[in-house]
């Protein structure tokens, strides 16, 4: 059972901390929301803090996993960005709790609150370090333009996927100005 609860806890508070924010939740309304007693919170998390940091990592990795995991299956450079495009459209629009936990503090851990939240900080560069990775890729493959700035890209890619309605066809609009921005090759549409 303790696991259990557990899951029930940070369920509960993914779903308040994506609707209202760290700032506009407090440890009882996740109670409330997750059917538990505020005192068994703390016997898991000692604090917000450390709940907000649990719910922020599992946000994190499953963003990568979900774009990453589809990405690396294959060999093709413009196969695998646009695999991982694809599937940024679709964390967007499917994970959509995931998603607004993300963009609604991802603002206050990169910039205001460096010590307190410098791990969550460090795990949400690291992502961003990836996308980029994934840019210099293509770069050494010869389907990205050399002088293109891959942090720059990168932090395009991350803000302009993540940060928009969830909205299909606006998303595939910019998933495709991507792949036209970023690569030297038309894309598949030909255009």
């Amino acid at each position: 059972m303790g696991n259990e609860t557990k899951r029930k806890i940070l369920e509960a508070a993914k779903k308040a901390f994506s609707k209202y924010g760290y700032d506009g939740v407090s440890m009882e309304e996740i109670a409330h929301e997750a059917g538990v007693k505020k005192a068994l919170i703390y016997y898991y998390f000692p604090s917000k803090d450390k709940l907000f940091e649990e719910v922020w990592r599992e946000a994190i990795e499953e963003l990568e996993n979900h774009l990453f995991a589809v990405a690396e299956e294959t060999n093709s450079y413009f196969a695998k960005i646009k695999k991982f495009l694809r599937s940024y459209v679709d964390f967007v629009l499917n994970k959509t709790v995931l998603n607004e936990i993300i963009e609604k503090e991802k603002v206050t851990i990169r910039f205001e609150r460096e010590g307190k939240w410098s791990s969550l900080r460090e795990k949400y560069e690291n992502f961003i370090k990836r996308v980029e990775e994934l840019i210099e890729e293509g770069k050494k493959q010869n389907y990205v333009y050399k002088d293109l700035d891959s942090r720059a890209a990168a932090e395009l890619i991350v803000n302009s996927m993540g940060d928009v309605p969830r909205d299909k066809k606006l998303l595939q609009n910019i998933q495709e100005m991507i792949l036209r921005g970023l690569l030297k090759m038309k894309t598949e549409e030909g255009r």
